[in-house]
């Protein structure tokens, strides 16, 4: 009986990671423009040319279809708007 609830976490569990992984950051169009329009709000300059780099380089790695690339971009550009 405990056997089998555990299993039953275990794949609840399994069942809901790709789902959260998923949704966490998307390499697309409307993300990167809802991030460009974050960076562009930003006033410390410094901060703000970093994260306007990682924008570009998420871009070009999107228009190569490197999306893994591209999202470890955004995600530093969102890291770099709050670091410091």
């Amino acid at each position: 009986m405990l056997r089998s609830i555990l299993i039953a976490a275990v794949v609840a569990v399994a069942g809901t990671m790709p789902a959260y992984a998923a949704g966490m950051a998307k390499c697309d169009d409307a993300s990167i423009m809802a991030l460009q329009t974050k960076v562009d709000a930003m006033t410390d300059q410094t901060k703000k040319t970093a994260a306007t780099k990682q924008v570009a380089m998420a871009k070009d790695a999107m228009k190569a279809h490197k999306m893994k690339t591209c999202v470890t971009h955004m995600e530093n550009a969102e890291k770099g708007m709050t670091k410091m």
